[in-house]
């Protein structure tokens, strides 16, 4: 299977940061980045332009970062940016974060309900995630209100949808089969 160009920079910082012990550190700074290119989209533009020169983009990532961030993750933004990857570093913090949940055991639910969740609720289903899955788990709670109720669940590859708009949708496929 081919590695796609995110992974292949991903491995490479994630395995530095293990050898260093400041993976957490990294990941902490990675995801501040990531809000800022985020925010910032001229400034990503300016990185990656091909009209400024090496030296230009240092000095405009010393500006924003020096002595911000980790000494090898800023070596890091400078090679990306250097190798004309920075546009990348989205995709790249992506395949990081992936990498970073399953060395520390973390799944990442994204959970859709009609209105929002007692922190009791919260604090049941995330045992519950917990105790089944044996990960930490890390809510990201949703509303939408068009569910009517129940809950639907999504994590890794996986969605349990055991809302009332989703048991609705079902049987009007039953239905429809049915008449058709």
């Amino acid at each position: 299977m081919a590695e796609t160009l995110e992974m292949v920079y991903a491995s490479a910082l994630f395995e530095l940061c293990i050898e260093n012990g400041s993976l957490s550190e990294i990941f902490d700074e990675m995801s501040q980045v990531k809000n800022i290119f985020s925010e910032n989209e001229e400034y990503l533009k300016l990185l990656s332009s091909p009209l400024i020169s090496e030296e230009d983009k240092h000095e405009v990532l010393e500006k924003t970062f020096g002595g911000k961030l980790d000494d090898m993750f800023f070596d890091f933004l400078c090679v990306i940016c250097d190798k004309g990857r920075i546009g990348f570093f989205s995709g790249i913090f992506s395949e990081f974060k992936e990498l970073y949940n399953k060395h520390m055991n973390i799944l990442e639910v994204t959970v859709v309900t009609s209105q929002p969740m007692s922190d009791k609720i919260k604090g049941k289903l995330i045992d519950k995630l917990s105790g089944s899955s044996g990960k930490k788990i890390l809510l990201d709670e949703r509303v939408d209100k068009s569910l009517l109720g129940g809950i639907i669940l999504r994590y890794d590859n996986t969605e349990i949808d055991s809302s009332v708009k989703g048991k609705l949708d079902q049987l009007k496929k039953q239905i429809d089969s049915i008449i058709a």
